[in-house]
This record gives structure tokens, C-alpha cells and sequence, in this order.
């Protein structure tokens, strides 16, 4: 399937997903499972909630976020499987294992899906088109998975082509057709577009991306700040960033997993300050500051959520960093479920850490930035566990 107007392509961005993907890796491994209803629900919970569900329980009204009780109400034949993240983490290596024999230029995605950047390759294995259609059939015969695909100039218009094609097809958006192809489709598809954004769309009555190209920059910046004038150029299908495999992004990650799954605000916040703690008192031994913070959450129900926060300058102190990361933290929890696993990822790097001086304009900042320095040389002395903070707050 293809959206052209005749336009070339300078680069060729593949976008390749599996719909439904838990449940496509589990009929792989079960041909028992293909074309029964089926969901994925954590194990053991009454208040357990669908996180996936097939496309034959969709047909009977079933939806991902719903309760479990319900969702057997509306079918009696329903099957629920439970989560199985060895399973999933294999399947995804199998996957890129694949994708990789076209490109190494490849950036992985959630749930088995990946950005893959052809534009050199193509004298090695024809066309970005061609490309796209053998590593389909590839995953489909080897993995025994159903894949689907977009193919376009930029890694925005791919993401949604391949979101908006059948499964074992893809769907090409043509240079200079980006526009018109995102302009009849709903603006929660845009990456910009989170649930907070998404519901001040809708009272706004943006419904459609066109709507969002329709009005001046002026007016948009007025209602949603600076993202207003991102979501303008998402709208238009703008998009110049590169696919990055995981291995070129420069970053440092700590992740906790709960002793026992808690939605105590305390406990949360208090392993938030030990991970934020610890990963800038690398940073700062490293002769290194930093500016943007990735934190992701993991459910009891294993949903994730994940948020992101950059400062307007480098920075490599706790008193600074923490008070961003616990308002990050808090605008993120969202739900009333309990929160099994904590991750923050600091990239963005400046090798130089007294680009920050100028923050210190203070008395008060200054003492924080010699107490700072004097626990670091005390950690470096005796070992990272010999200094640690009473509580976070």
C-alpha cells in the first residue's frame, strides 16, 4: 500500500511492529492460541486489568485498561494468559536479530518494535520498499509472528504509517505527502500528544491533525506554550531526528525493583532520591553534568509509564536535580496502582561541569556545593554506602 505524489525520497525510515504483541509471541509458541479470544492479566489480583488484548476479544468489546471480572462477563470463552517477560525479552532479540541483517542502524522500540534507518543499504538489498517487504516476510516465516510496517522519510510519519497498516502489509508515505496523510487521522497519534495534552485537545476540540495545522503558530503557543509549536510541526509531518541505536545515546541508568510492590507516596519518593543521589554522584566523578532525566515506572500489572524532564542548563547537584525529578515523579503517578520497579536515565552530557557556575549566585548554593564535594571525597574514601541521606524531602 502506498500514499505517493510521485516525490523521492532523500532518507528511507522503516518503522516495523507487532500488533498486539504479547499475544503474537504467545500463539507463536502455542498454534493452540491462534484465532481464540485471548488477553494478558497480571495473575492473582480481583482487580487485575486487561493490558492486552486479540483482536477477536476487541470484536467482542474487550479493551486494554479494562477489569478482568468484566472482560470474562463479555466473553465466556475468553482466554487470559499471564504476563511472561522472559518470553517477550527473547522474542524482541529475535526480532532485531532480523532487522539487523538490513541495517545496523537500528533503534528499538516497546513491545518488539523498531525504527530502522535503509538509506545506505540500498544498494546492498534494493529498494527501502523492498527492504521493508523482506524483513516482513522474514519475522512472518522465521518467528511466525505477523509484523506491519511504514515506510517514510522520517521516523514521525513511518511510526504512524506502520501503527495505521495491517498486519503482514506496510505503508509507504511518499516525500511531500506527509501532510496529507497525517491530516485526516486522529491527534493522539502525534508522539507530542500525552494523556494531559491529549485531554486539553479534546476540550479545545482538536480533534484531527489537520485542525492543529489550521491555526497560527501565535494562537497555538498561547494555548499549549512551547509544545504548541512542536505539535504544529508533528502536525505537518516534521521530523529531522536521526534513528539511534541504543549504543550511540551516551547515558547513565540506575533502576530499583521494590522489595514488595508499594504505592506508598514515602517509599516511592524516598527510592527516587536513591537512584537521582547515586546516578549524580557518578556523574559528578565522572567530571561530568547533565541536563535531561528519563524516569520510567513499572506496574504491579507490568503498565509502564514514563516521563521526561530537561533542565535549561547543565547540572550535576542533587538539590538541583531532585526537586525536577520528584515533580516529574509526581505529575507521573497517575493511577492507584501499585508500583513494582523504578528507572531514571540522565542523558545529555556536558564534559565540562563548570559550565553550571553561574547558577551558584547564592551563599545558600554555594555551602550546597561544597557539601556536595566533601561527601563525594568521603564516598570516594571509604565506598558509595559510607554517606547516605536519612530521607528524601
Amino acid at each position: 500500500m502506498t500514499i505517493e505524489n510521485g516525490g523521492t525520497m532523500n532518507r528511507s525510515i522503516v518503522f516495523v511492529q507487532i500488533p498486539a504483541f504479547m499475544i503474537a509471541v504467545e500463539r507463536a509458541c502455542r498454534k493452540a492460541l491462534v484465532e481464540r479470544p485471548l488477553v494478558i492479566a497480571p495473575p492473582d489480583s480481583v482487580r487485575a486489568l486487561v493490558q492486552v488484548a486479540s483482536s477477536e476479544a476487541r470484536q467482542a468489546g474487550i479493551r486494554p485498561g479494562m477489569r478482568l471480572t468484566e472482560a470474562t462477563r463479555l466473553c465466556r470463552d475468553l482466554g487470559v494468559l499471564h504476563p511472561n517477560p522472559p518470553l517477550y525479552a527473547r522474542a524482541e532479540a529475535a526480532i532485531l536479530k532480523v532487522l539487523g541483517q538490513y541495517t545496523p542502524c537500528i533503534e528499538p522500540n516497546l513491545g518488539g518494535a523498531a525504527y530502522l534507518d535503509v538509506t545506505s543499504t540500498a544498494k546492498l538489498f534494493g529498494s527501502a520498499a523492498d527492504i521493508a517487504s523482506r524483513a516482513e516476510r522474514e519475522i512472518r516465516e522465521q518467528l511466525r509472528m505477523d509484523p506491519a510496517a511504514g515506510l517514510a522519510v522520517n521516523k514521525l510519519v513511518s511510526g504512524v504509517a506502520g501503527k495505521q497498516s495491517p498486519p503482514r502489509e506496510f505503508l509507504q508515505v511518499r516525500e511531500g505527502d506527509e501532510r496529507p496523510f497525517l491530516a485526516p487521522l486522529k491527534v493522539h497519534l502525534l508522539p507530542a500528544v500525552d494523556k494531559p495534552t491529549y485531554l486539553k485537545l479534546r476540550e479545545l476540540n482538536f480533534q484531527l491533525i489537520q485542525q492543529l495545522t489550521e491555526v497560527s503558530p501565535a494562537h497555538i503557543e498561547l494555548a499549549f506554550g512551547r509544545k504548541g509549536l512542536l505539535l504544529q510541526r508533528q502536525a505537518r509531518g516534521e521530523d529531522y531526528s536521526p534513528v539511534l541505536p541504543p549504543s550511540s545515546i551516551p547515558h547513565l541508568k540506575k533502576r530499583t525493583e521494590l522489595a514488595e510492590d508499594s504505592n506508598d507516596i514515602g517509599v516511592l519518593k524516598a527510592e527516587l532520591f536513591r537512584l537521582v543521589e547515586a546516578s549524580l554522584s557518578e556523574i559528578r566523578r565522572q567530571g561530568r553534568s547533565v541536563k535531561k532525566l528519563q524516569i520510567d515506572v513499572l506496574y504491579s500489572d507490568l503498565k509502564t509509564a514514563r516521563g521526561v524532564r530537561r533542565l535549561l542548563r547543565h547540572a550535576n547537584q542533587l538539590w538541583g536535580w531532585y526537586s525536577e525529578a520528584e515533580l516529574l515523579f509526581l505529575q507521573m503517578l497517575s493511577r492507584r496502582i501499585r508500583v513494582r520497579a523504578i528507572e531514571v536515565r540522565f542523558e545529555d552530557f556536558a564534559a565540562d561541569p563548570t559550565a553550571q557556575l553561574g547558577l551558584f549566585e547564592d551563599r545558600k548554593a554555594a555551602q550546597e556545593l561544597q557539601l556536595t564535594t566533601a561527601l563525594d571525597r568521603v564516598r570516594d574514601r571509604f565506598g558509595t554506602e559510607s554517606v547516605r541521606f536519612a530521607k528524601a524531602g
